[in-house]
């Protein structure tokens, strides 16, 4: 018997079946030419994949290989990227990207030339994002800059790769390169400008802070000058504290807002106080909402009674993250588990005691739970639902010796959907009886709802739109209305007739969603990678929707819902549960919200 090579082997398997062959390549290669199983593994790039089992070893550290075995692993990687370089189907362009994830992981110097290679020819968009990443986290001085000088010129026509600079220099750890990275500005686009600035603020140098005072004189562009405070509190928040203090009178609410981030990641307890003037009804809701989170990062007994002020205030979105806080708290200063949802009464009540060493008898807060969506609790009154119709939501069909009819059949993925989003738009009906006044409720008006808790505690009526997108975008109402139960089952109703058609537009769903302006909160789900619409290269979205919500702060919750085989051979390079995963995850992430994966 001969031993086949794996460019001989991939060969003979594609000669199978095409879908036989999409399943079975990755499986054949990393059998035959076992490398390290974590590196290999096409579940690898799966957002919250599952634990190890208990007789399981865990995964193993790249970084802490042997030198002689790293060298031995990047030839390995370095031979298996040249046999799958050219071919852009599914199973080669995950295998490249997985052995160029795994050489980034093993920070290993030597990898630069590998890492240069692949950032330059590798012809999928995704994969070359990653060999980026992985530059950043090799160590290898004369790449890093290389990549930093590439990626800035190619940034008049690809923004995308600046655009990934704040997540290359997340994992640099050479000073010399962090140094090197503050001498790129300024660039010609304020644009460019914001990103590399992000990546300063990632790099954690506090050398860059004079600079950045000083670009702050030069540069009255509004994005440039949020990050720029961002920035000076990741690298010294103490060195630029007085940009920062008088950042938080300007008038302009983005810029307080950026002051309020900088305040919160330099740290510093004794700026608790500064950070609690924001908490006030007439500041910007999302200007005392990230003053909130900053409160929640610095994280010391200063913070309690500010957290518990803006439960009296603000958004029930920012109460919410007030909540969370507390909850934190309390369990990290005095290993108690306490939840007083966001009554302020009971959590001051619970502070006057245990801020004295008595321990609360007060009895645990039994208030409702807010409605939920798939695995996510509602935390908001300003939401919309975003629903992928594409022609892949009406898969699968019964199975054909099921004897079932298609009109009885209850399985396909959009009445999954249905079934999941028709139960909460009922619970926040439910929920917002006796919010509602009653002039409001005959005429739908919102034009003059409250929108912060009342003097009194009363909440806020609930509004809420929902969407559904494939080649277009199509909404309910133009603007959210009440959540009332005569509004819900209208809403159902109009649901249930937008049948499955079309493509994916992912980015013009989440466009349209970010350009709402009485929406805070976006809960998305599709099922299919993006395959339509503006955009359809997902580092660009991902790119595009961070510029597009760099001050709008939605939180976009994303499920990601894959629900048996697509029965067409061609389609299913849109349906890979890994890339979907992945995709989704990252839109959550990298917008304030939480992933769930739904598929199966």
């Amino acid at each position: 018997m001969f031993e086949p090579n794996r460019a001989m082997l991939a060969r003979m398997i594609r000669r199978l079946a095409p879908g036989l062959a999409a399943a079975l390549v990755g499986a054949a290669l990393a059998a035959a030419f076992p490398l390290t199983r974590p590196a290999m593994s096409f579940a690898e790039d799966k957002p919250g994949g599952a634990a190890p089992k208990a007789d399981e070893k865990p995964k193993e550290d790249p970084s802490k290989l042997p030198e002689d075995e790293k060298k031995k692993k990047l030839d390995e990687l370095n031979k298996l990227w040249e046999e799958n370089r050219r071919n852009q189907d599914l199973v080669p362009v995950r295998t490249r990207r997985n052995a160029i994830k795994f050489v980034g992981d093993m920070r290993y110097p030597p990898s630069g030339a590998f890492l240069k290679k692949t950032f330059e020819d590798d012809r999928d968009m995704t994969t070359r994002i990653a060999a980026l990443v992985a530059i950043g986290k090799c160590g290898d001085q004369d790449t890093i800059e290389f990549a930093v000088k590439r990626a800035l010129t190619l940034s008049k026509d690809q923004p995308v790769f600046a655009s990934t600079l704040p997540r290359m220099f997340a994992g640099v750890q050479v000073d010399s390169a962090r140094e090197f990275l503050i001498t790129r500005l300024p660039q010609k686009e304020d644009d460019v400008n914001a990103s590399l600035i992000d990546a300063i603020g990632e790099s954690r140098w506090p050398a860059a802070v004079p600079v950045l005072l000083q670009y702050w004189e030069k540069n009255k562009d509004v994005a440039v000058r949020f990050e720029i405070l961002r920035a000076i509190g990741k690298c010294d928040g103490k060195a630029g504290r007085q940009k920062l203090l008088s950042a938080l009178a300007d008038t302009d609410w983005r810029i307080r807002m950026g002051a309020v981030e900088g305040i919160g990641f330099g740290g510093d307890p004794g700026m608790i106080p500064e950070l609690r003037r924001c908490l006030i009804r007439g500041e910007e809701p999302i200007v005392a909402e990230t003053a909130v989170e900053a409160i929640a990062r610095i994280g010391t007994r200063d913070a309690v009674e500010p957290l518990i002020d803006s439960l009296k205030v603000g958004r029930l979105r920012a109460r919410q993250k007030a909540r969370a806080a507390l909850k934190g708290l309390a369990k990290s200063l005095f290993e108690q588990e306490k939840d007083y949802h966001v009554d302020p009464n009971l959590w001051t009540s619970w502070w006057k005691k245990v801020k004295d060493g008595i321990n609360p008898d007060d009895p645990a807060y039994k208030g409702s739970e807010t409605a939920s969506y798939f695995k996510f609790p509602i935390q908001s009154d300003r939401v919309l639902f975003i629903l992928d119709v594409s022609g892949s939501m009406k898969w699968p069909d019964a199975p054909d010796e099921s004897g079932i009819k298609p009109a009885d059949w209850k399985e396909r993925r959009i009445d999954k959907a249905h079934k999941e989003l028709f139960k909460a738009l009922r619970d926040l009906a439910k929920q917002n009886r006796g919010k509602i006044p009653a002039k409001h409720a005959k005429s739908n008006d919102t034009s003059d709802l409250p929108t912060v808790v009342g003097e009194n505690g009363e909440e806020p009526p609930t509004l809420f739109n929902v969407a559904t997108f494939a080649g277009v975008v199509t909404p309910w109402q133009k603007t959210a209305v009440l959540a009332s139960e005569e509004n819900v089952e209208a809403a159902i109703k109009w649901l249930e007739v937008q049948f499955p058609r079309g493509g994916t537009a992912t980015f013009d769903a989440l466009a349209f969603g970010l350009a709402q302006p009485e929406i805070d909160t976006i809960y998305f789900l599709s099922d299919g990678v993006p395959s339509l619409g503006r955009f359809e290269e997902r580092e660009t979205i991902l790119s595009e929707v961070r510029k597009l919500n760099r001050f709008r702060r939605v939180t976009i919750h994303t499920v990601a819902l894959i629900i048996g085989l697509s029965p067409i051979e061609s389609a299913r390079k849109y349906e890979d549960p890994d890339d979907m995963a992945d995709i989704m995850s990252r839109i959550a992430s990298e917008n304030q919200g939480e992933f769930a994966n739904e598929s199966k």
